[in-house]
């Protein structure tokens, strides 16, 4: 029970993190932009889900990562991703119309409104990824 309340508290911590940075504008999308932050290094981590139907794709985005040593979050699921993006289009609040996938996304820097908290947690997250 634990282990699904601490694996919740990730997912929210995480959401909060590429949503807050994606409004702010320091959050890459889709390959090209992903690839383009790491190898200039702008990207503090990158989020990969863990369902992408492209296997190469993944390999592409997980070695560029290592050459560069940025650290690679796994999500289950792209539709995740693409919720968080706000890719996903909703009729209300709660029903979904279409769920739309994003593979990969990076983070450039932390948006203010992210506490110090959060930001502890996620660094200390990655260190261990």
């Amino acid at each position: 029970m634990a282990e699904v309340e601490q694996l919740s508290e990730e997912l929210t911590t995480l959401k909060r993190v590429v949503q807050t940075s994606l409004h702010r504008g320091q959050l890459s999308k889709g390959v090209h932009e992903v690839c383009k932050a790491i190898e200039s290094k702008q990207a503090k981590f990158v989020v990969l889900a863990d369902d992408c139907s492209e296997e190469s794709y993944k390999k592409l985005v997980v070695a560029l990562a290592k050459q560069f040593q940025i650290p690679v979050w796994k999500v289950e699921k792209g539709a995740l991703l693409g919720e968080w993006i706000g890719i996903s289009k909703f009729l209300t609040k709660t029903k979904k119309i279409k769920s739309r996938k994003c593979s990969s996304v990076a983070v450039k820097d932390f948006a203010i409104e992210v506490s110090e908290a959060e930001k502890q947690f996620v660094e200390d997250k990655i260190k261990g990824l």
